[in-house]
C-alpha cells in the first residue's frame, strides 16, 4: 500500500513560522527555515518533520518520506527518512536489508507517541530553483509490496529572487567658509553729452541708470543679513573716434561714477575701486561675429591682426564695411559698447538650521554649501526637502565639487535614469575614493561588474573601506546568483 504527501514551503526565510497540518491531521511542519546564502549560493532547509500522536503505521508496514524540488519539469530529490513498523524494522535486521544511500534518518514508529524528525540540508541553489514547490512523498509499502498512492496538499511556492541591491552611496561633508563672500553684478549704461566725463543725473537715460546701481547697492545695506564689504566699478569706451580721446573719455566717466557713488552715500574712499577700458574690442567682437553682415569674416580678421594701429584698425573696418553698414555699427553696436560694469561685494551671516530651511526657498545665494547640507541632513534621505537641498547646492556652486558629489550621489540614491547623476560626478574630484565609490555603484546599477569592482577596490585603496566593502559584497552576491 504506498501513500503520497506532498507539502509545500515557502523559500522565503521563515523561522518558526506557524505549524502547518496536513495528511488528514496525522503529520505536521514546524520551525521551517529555508533560506540561500548570498556568499556561497548554498540554499538551507531546515524543517521539523512531525509524526503526531494519531499517526497509524502497521507494524509490517515502512513509510518513506522524500522532500524535493519541482519547478518546469525538473526535480531535486533529497535525502529520505525511513519509519519503520516493528515486525519490518526485525525483518529487515534478520535479513541485513539496509536503506538506500539516499537516506537521511532510520527511525522506528512509536505508536501513541509524538515523533520529531529535524530535517536539514545544504546544497548548491540553481536558477530554476527560484520558484520550485517543494513537496514531500510519503511512499507506505506493506510486506508483500502492495502499493496505494493519494494526490498531495499544496501550500506555497518557493520565491527566490536576485539581490535586491542597496548599494553604500557616499556623500561628502562640506567644510565651513570662515566667511561667506558674495557679490551682485551688474551694467549700468550712462548717457554724457559728447566729449565730456560729467555725470549729468537727468540727461537722457542716466535717472534709470543710476537707480539701478543704487538699487543693487541698497539690496546689499538695507539687509540686515549681510555686509557691504567693496564696490569695484570698471568703466568702458567704444572705438568711436580716437584712441587717446577714448582713454580720457573712459577714465574720467569711470572715475565720474565713482565720484557719484561716493557722494550720493558719503562712503570713505577707500570702498570702491576702478579700472577702465579705454575701446571695448572685445564686446565689438562678440557682436560682429553674431552678426549676420555681409562681411563678417573679413572684419573678423581685421580685428583679430595685432600687427594694424589700433585707430588705423578702426577706420579699415569703417572703409570695409561700407558707410551703410557702418552706420548700423554706430547706431547699433557702439552705443552697447559704452558701459559701466560695477560689482557689488558683502559678506553674509551664517544661520541656524531653522533660518536656513527658509531662506533657501527666496534666496539661497546667502547660504553656504555647509549650510545647505546641514538642511539635508536634517532630513528623511530620498525626501522631496532632502532633495531640493543637494540640487540647489550644485545650482548655487555649479563649479564645486562637494556639490556635485553630493547632486551626483542624491541622483543615484533617487533612482532612475542616471544620466544626471553621470554629469555631477564628472564635475567632481576624479581621485577622491567617494568619487570612485559612486562611479561603481552607477556600473554595478548598470551591470557592468568588472567596472564596478575596479572602482571599489580603487575607493577603497583611497580610504573609504566600510562603504567599498559593503558595495564588493553586493557584487559578490549578484555574480553568485545563478543564471538560468
Amino acid at each position: 500500500m504506498k501513500k503520497i504527501l506532498c507539502i509545500l514551503f515557502c523559500l522565503l526565510p521563515v523561522l518558526g513560522g506557524k505549524a502547518q497540518t496536513l495528511y488528514r491531521d496525522q503529520v505536521r511542519i514546524e520551525k521551517e527555515s529555508i533560506t540561500r546564502n548570498e556568499d556561497n549560493n548554498v540554499l538551507s532547509i531546515d524543517m521539523d518533520i512531525v509524526m503526531q500522536e494519531n499517526l497509524k503505521l502497521s507494524s509490517n508496514h515502512v513509510a518513506t518520506l522524500t522532500p524535493f524540488l519541482e519547478s518546469n519539469g525538473r526535480t531535486k530529490i533529497l535525502p529520505s527518512i525511513v519509519v519503520y513498523g516493528r515486525k519490518r524494522e526485525v525483518v529487515n535486521q534478520r535479513n541485513n536489508i539496509a536503506p538506500s544511500e539516499n537516506t537521511y534518518s532510520v527511525i522506528r514508529r512509536k505508536h501513541n507517541k509524538e515523533q520529531i524528525i529535524n530535517y536539514h540540508q545544504q546544497f548548491q541553489f540553481e536558477a530554476w530553483m527560484r520558484d520550485a514547490e517543494m513537496k514531500l512523498n510519503i511512499d507506505v509499502c506493506g510486506c508483500c509490496d502492495l502499493k496505494e498512492e493519494t494526490s498531495g496538499e499544496l501550500i506555497t511556492r518557493l520565491n527566490i529572487l536576485p539581490v535586491q541591491l542597496q548599494p553604500a552611496i557616499s556623500y561628502i561633508t562640506p567644510q565651513a567658509e570662515a566667511v561667506k563672500h558674495r557679490a551682485i553684478e551688474g551694467s549700468a549704461f550712462l548717457d554724457f553729452p559728447v566729449n565730456q566725463i560729467i555725470i549729468r543725473p537727468e540727461y537722457r537715460r542716466n535717472t534709470v541708470e543710476l537707480a539701478k546701481i543704487r538699487a543693487t547697492i541698497d539690496s546689499v545695506r538695507n539687509d540686515d543679513k549681510t555686509t557691504l564689504s567693496s564696490i569695484k566699478i570698471h568703466g568702458y569706451a567704444s572705438p568711436e573716434g580716437g584712441y587717446a580721446n577714448n582713454t580720457r573719455l573712459a577714465k574720467g566717466r569711470t572715475q565720474a561714477l565713482v565720484d557719484y557713488v561716493t557722494s550720493y552715500y558719503k562712503f570713505d574712499n577707500k570702498l570702491i575701486t576702478s579700472e577702465y577700458t579705454s575701446e571695448d574690442w572685445e564686446g565689438f567682437r562678440k557682436f560682429i561675429a553674431a552678426s549676420s553682415l555681409e562681411k563678417k569674416d573679413e572684419i573678423l580678421k581685421l580685428m583679430d591682426d595685432s600687427t594694424l594701429d589700433i585707430d588705423k584698425k578702426e577706420r579699415q573696418i569703417a572703409q570695409l564695411a561700407g558707410p551703410q553698414t557702418y552706420k548700423y555699427i554706430l547706431e547699433e553696436c557702439y552705443p552697447a559698447l559704452r558701459h559701466s560694469d560695477y560689482t557689488v561685494n558683502y559678506t553674509v551671516r551664517g544661520f541656524n538650521l531653522e533660518e536656513t530651511k527658509e531662506i533657501i526657498k527666496t534666496r539661497p545665494q546667502l547660504l553656504s554649501l555647509q549650510e545647505i547640507y546641514r538642511i539635508a541632513k536634517s532630513c528623511q534621505p530620498g525626501s522631496e526637502e532632502f532633495n531640493r537641498s543637494f540640487q540647489v547646492a550644485a545650482t548655487m556652486f555649479p563649479d564645486d565639487p562637494i556639490a556635485n558629489l553630493n547632486a551626483g550621489a542624491m541622483e543615484i540614491q533617487k533612482g532612475g535614469d542616471l544620466t544626471t547623476a553621470k554629469k555631477h560626478l564628472a564635475k567632481a574630484d576624479q581621485k577622491a575614493p567617494e568619487t570612485l565609490n559612486n562611479l561603481g555603484v552607477i556600473a554595478l546599477l548598470e551591470g557592468d561588474y568588472d567596472a564596478a569592482e575596479k572602482y571599489f577596490n580603487a575607493a577603497k585603496a583611497g580610504g573609504l573601506t566600510t562603504q567599498a566593502d559593503t558595495n564588493m559584497k553586493q557584487l559578490k552576491s549578484i555574480r553568485n546568483y545563478p543564471k538560468e
